[in-house]
């Protein structure tokens, strides 16, 4: 527990009285200048003490790291301004050793300083810029719920920063808050974060089964990615090597744009125009200005659009392709989740048996488990459903509602009423075919549903009174 201390500089001279140090020799101890130390202690006005002088005081102590942070607030302000050559780092510090309180104190004392935000923004980037995106959403928060000015670009990046912290949310409601909340911002952006939010806003879109909104938002990242690779060519033709700053090659953002257009249209029933979106994208070798990693991006798009050049073989009902198919996701292990989605898709609207594909893969199939992000919660989520129908629908109850069941747990994971519905539903229509231990699965995945309704409402609550709190 952290000793209650009065001022910065009355601590460090009790401290050095109790341990028996005097300048000199604390010098040496700590590695600081003497004639420094004393400017510190003694000065008139007392010099400003830097955030690695006060570590090093601290550590010569032998104290834990932090033990005089509470006092150290005080050296970040003066009365008519605040140092950000010391708050900035300060800030940073704190929020990597978990000192929150300080936290609270800095920024409720910044924001009673003239140009509190450009601190405030400037502390987000380099949180984010090293890595620690969670902790750099709490300050670009503050930004969006301050900033005076609707049009500036700083606010529209930290709709941008905290877009991009819900890489790893499943929730299917938090991410259409957020597409919703970022959404107007998306144009205000610099071109290179703009791709990336562009792309970003297409996947959820896909995650959410809003094709229309997909496809608007690929429609604009092609736009976009095509206008820079123009911009790009034009340079390079006069001879003007100004480098493109983009979080990937813009092959990527090209390559996807034209991807997702085809995958909007193909979820829409529009397989002719989802065919030539797709053949967009087979054969990228024309495109200029490709380094290393743009080749393999090229290659790696190559294989996909013959893959997705199956899937639509198969949504049209030609399962004379399906040998070629099920080779194709037997070399790419990464393909035979999705694979399987579209394939069982396909069966049950035609009334197609694949007990031999189900079988080739039913080693594979275990494993979709470990896999824990959105999209493949997602698609988890409609193998199971698209395997509940199949079974069912040939009379194998039982094994069809172990399917409902596993689709049930991916709906509830994603948090989509729709889909916690539909399996609800499914389930309800064959309880009679139920056995004792399904229905029990099922009364614990319907009591972790509402427990999880519980925790997201706390947590709701919580955010808020932090919020309130800045």
């Amino acid at each position: 527990m952290e000793m209650k201390l009065t001022t910065l500089r009355s601590e460090i001279e009790n401290n050095l009285f109790r341990s028996g140090y005097n300048l000199a020799s604390f010098a040496k101890v700590s590695g600081l200048n003497r004639g420094s130390l004393s400017a510190i202690l003694h000065g008139n006005p007392p010099k400003p003490v830097s955030l690695g002088q006060l570590d090093a005081l601290t550590k010569a102590f032998g104290f834990p790291e932090g033990w005089f942070y509470t006092l150290y607030v005080d050296e970040c302000f003066s009365e008519d301004k605040v140092s950000r050559r010391r708050v900035e780092p300060f800030l940073i510090r704190c929020v990597e050793t978990g000192k929150q309180q300080c936290v609270d104190e800095i920024i409720n004392r910044i924001m009673e300083f003239p140009k509190p935000l450009d601190v405030v923004y400037s502390v987000a980037e380099k949180l984010f810029a090293g890595g620690k995106i969670q902790e750099a959403k709490a300050f670009y928060k503050i930004i969006v719920e301050h900033e005076q000015d609707s049009s500036s670009e700083r606010l529209a990046i930290s709709q941008y920063r905290i877009f991009k912290s819900l890489e790893s949310v499943v929730d299917m409601e938090e991410m259409l808050r957020a597409v919703i909340t970022f959404e107007p911002f998306r144009g205000r952006i610099p071109d290179h974060l703009q791709l990336d939010g562009l792309l970003k806003l297409a996947s959820v879109c896909f995650t959410l089964h809003r094709w229309s909104d997909m496809e608007r938002y690929t429609d604009e990242l092609r736009a976009l990615a095509d206008g820079i690779y123009r911009e790009q060519l034009r340079k390079k033709t006069g001879r003007r090597t100004e480098e493109l700053h983009l979080l990937r090659p813009l092959v990527l953002y090209y390559a996807h744009g034209h991807l997702m257009k085809a995958t909007a249209l193909t979820k829409q029933g529009k397989y002719e125009e989802a065919q030539k979106f797709t053949a967009m994208y087979a054969d990228l070798g024309w495109f200029e200005l490709l380094d290393e990693e743009g080749l393999r991006i090229v290659d790696a798009f190559r294989s996909f659009a013959v893959g997705n050049s199956f899937t639509l073989e198969m949504q049209v009902g030609n399962f004379a392709v399906l040998p070629e198919y099920t080779a194709y996701m037997a070399k790419l292990p990464s393909e035979i989740l999705p694979g399987l989605v579209s394939i069982l898709e396909a069966a049950n609207r035609f009334g197609f048996s694949v007990d031999h594909v189900l079988e080739q893969f039913s080693a594979e199939m275990p494993r979709f488990e470990q896999l824990q992000d959105p999209l493949n919660i997602e698609r988890i989520y409609r193998l199971g459903y698209q395997l509940a129908l199949y079974y069912s629908e040939r009379g194998q109850y039982t094994r069809g509602i172990d399917y409902i069941l596993q689709c049930l747990k991916a709906a509830i994971q994603l948090n989509s009423a729709k889909d916690i519905l539909e399996c609800v539903t499914l389930f309800e229509e064959s309880r009679e075919s139920a056995g004792g231990q399904q229905l029990l699965r099922y009364g614990e995945l319907l009591k972790g549903l509402r427990k999880n309704q519980e925790l997201a409402a706390n947590r709701e609550r919580r955010s808020a009174m932090a919020e309130r709190s800045f």
